[in-house]
Formats: C-alpha cells, sequence, structure tokens
C-alpha cells in the first residue's frame, strides 16, 4: 500500500505543480507545460500523466545506473580515469568547468562513455518488441505479434566485433590518430528501430555532463579500512531487467580547488 501512495504521488504531484505554476505564470518550459498549454477541451489527463512519468522514471534509473558503472570503472582503471583528467585538463582552463561546448575536443571522454553500457549493457535484454505484421528474418518465420527481444548482452560480448569483449577498453572506439569512429555501439544501448529511446541525446548529454564534472574535479580511488588497507573491488551486478553494480566502497578526493569553489557556487546558486 505505501508503494502505491508513493506511485500516485509520483504520477500526480510534479504535475498539479506544473499546472498550478501555469496557472500563476510562473511556470518553467517542460514537457508537462507543452502538454497542458497545448491541450484541448477533452485532452485525457491520466495519458499526459502517464507519459511524462514514464519519461522520468526510464531515463532517471537508466542514467543513474550508467553513471554508477561509469564510477567503478574508474575504480577499477586508475589509468583511464588520469588519461580522461588530463584530456579535460588540455582542452578546459584550470579554473573553468567543462561544458557541452567542449566536448568535440574530448575524443577519449566520448569513448569512455561508448564503452560503459558496451562493456556492461544496462539493460542486458533489452526491451520487448512486438512484430505489426508477418516477417521472415535469416530464415526465420516470425509472425504478427510474436515479442521480439534484442540481446544487447550478446551484442556486447561479440569477439569479432569487440576482441577481448570481456576488457574494458575505451579505444576500440578510437582511430589511430585519437578520433572517435563511426559506430552504432552507443545506439544499441537506447534500442532499436521505430522504439529506439526518444531521449538517447538528453541521456547522452546528461552523462557526458555528468562524467566530466565528475572528473574535472575529483579523483575516484579506493577506500581504505580502519587500519588504512585498500578496500578492493569486484565488478559484481545485480539482475533484473536493468541492472546496475552492486554498492562498493570508493573514495573522492578533490583535484582542482578552483573548480571545486567553482561548481559549489553554481549548485548553491540554483
Amino acid at each position: 500500500m505505501a508503494r502505491l501512495c508513493v506511485s500516485q504521488q509520483l504520477l500526480n504531484e510534479p504535475f498539479n505543480e506544473v499546472k498550478a505554476q501555469l496557472a500563476n505564470g510562473t511556470a518553467s518550459h517542460s514537457l508537462v507545460a507543452d502538454f497542458i498549454s497545448q491541450a484541448h477541451d477533452d485532452a485525457d489527463e491520466d495519458t499526459m500523466k502517464a507519459v511524462a512519468l514514464t519519461g522520468y522514471a526510464v531515463g532517471m534509473d537508466t542514467t543513474a545506473s550508467t553513471l554508477q558503472t561509469f564510477l567503478l570503472i574508474m575504480v577499477l582503471y586508475p589509468d583511464i580515469q588520469a588519461h580522461a583528467r588530463a584530456e579535460i585538463d588540455r582542452v578546459v582552463r584550470h579554473d573553468k568547468m567543462p561544458c557541452l561546448d567542449d566536448r568535440a575536443s574530448m575524443p577519449y571522454l566520448d569513448a569512455i562513455l561508448r564503452e560503459v553500457p558496451r562493456w556492461y549493457p544496462v539493460a542486458p535484454l533489452g526491451i520487448p518488441h512486438a512484430t505489426s505484421n508477418d516477417d521472415v528474418y535469416d530464415g526465420y518465420f516470425i509472425p504478427k505479434g510474436a515479442m521480439v527481444m534484442v540481446n544487447q548482452w550478446a551484442l556486447s560480448r561479440d569477439e569479432d566485433v569487440f576482441p577481448d569483449a570481456s576488457r574494458f577498453d575505451p579505444s576500440r572506439h578510437l582511430t589511430v590518430d585519437g578520433k572517435l569512429k563511426d559506430s552504432f555501439v552507443n545506439h544499441f544501448a537506447f534500442g532499436h528501430g521505430r522504439r529506439i529511446c526518444p531521449g538517447r541525446w538528453f541521456a547522452e548529454n546528461s552523462l557526458w555532463t555528468a562524467a566530466a564534472t565528475i572528473l574535472a574535479v575529483l579523483r575516484i580511488s579506493h577506500a581504505k579500512d580502519s587500519n588504512g588497507d585498500r578496500i578492493e573491488v569486484k565488478p559484481e551486478f545485480t539482475t533484473g531487467l536493468a541492472v546496475r553494480p552492486e554498492p562498493f566502497h570508493c573514495s573522492f578526493e578533490s583535484m582542482n580547488t578552483a573548480r571545486e569553489r567553482r561548481l559549489r557556487a553554481m549548485m548553491d546558486s540554483k
């Protein structure tokens, strides 16, 4: 019952708040604000709420899970972390935070963020689809209405495409001169066909911004126990439709006080 109450709150309260803000002229531009302001008299508010909640919940969970995997990787691969931080420091002034305008100049960070969902897809079996008509694929007859699931895990572990697939290696997404390759890797993590995730561009930008901000300010490393000994981290993941790393110990150390002050000022102004 408690879960149902929380679900109803999440469904209704943000929607009603935006509705009230539209009425008094204080609403920011958002999906829900567009829904309400462009709706006709017979608009179905339940559908609006469901679409908004689905977009938020799906994006929130998958983005958070991917970011947790990124942090795990930074602990496990300090050399990769150092390489990415050096790229940021080379492109961005010492007292400035990286922003999306800098992204094109940081191919190595993008390569890391391509390798994260390749190394451990957040949805290993994808999202179920259904055929809208009878079809034949590679000699197999697929009837209309059949459930089709794309094995993201198998795609990510295809040794013909990704040699030594169990190894986390951003360089597999870079050319010999350090530029990003044209690749489908960052696409298959978001699904396929007409039902590919419509929020993939927002998700990519959000992940890039978060990762760049973290690395510009912090070093992520192994935590230590009460005796000062390093706590080893073993990559273990949950199971289910969407997966994430099991809780792990790590430490955060500020690497740039000027950027830290700038970041804190940005957060305090929110």
